[in-house]
């Protein structure tokens, strides 16, 4: 019987960033991604964040060697400036999980 929780099964995801002391910039938005984290621990970590890369350009997050590529690799196949993609998911994701820690309460 296979071990779903067993790394060599899937491979070792990073332990999901702790977001509790991230501040907001002067824009309120919070930096939950940075141009250097792979693109497959984003979406293992915020699932949303796909759909936004995906309108940003990006759909080859569905092919498996993305997943690898950090955010600012995949950007210069497409022609993107890391920054801006970050920012534009990182806005996203700062009014989502706002929303959905207020749903909670």
């Amino acid at each position: 019987m296979i071990d779903l929780n067993d790394d060599k099964v899937y491979g070792n995801v990073p332990k999901k960033p702790d977001t509790s002391k991230l501040k907001p910039d002067a824009d309120g938005i919070i930096e939950y991604v940075t141009k250097d984290m792979l693109i497959g621990d984003m979406i293992a970590w915020y699932p949303d964040a796909s759909m936004v890369l995906m309108r940003c350009g990006m759909y080859c997050i569905t092919c498996p060697s993305s997943q690898l590529e950090t955010l600012e690799q995949a950007c210069a196949v497409h022609g993107l400036e890391p920054d801006d993609v970050a920012k534009v998911v990182n806005d996203f994701l700062t009014q989502t999980l706002k929303q959905d820690e207020e749903s909670e309460n």
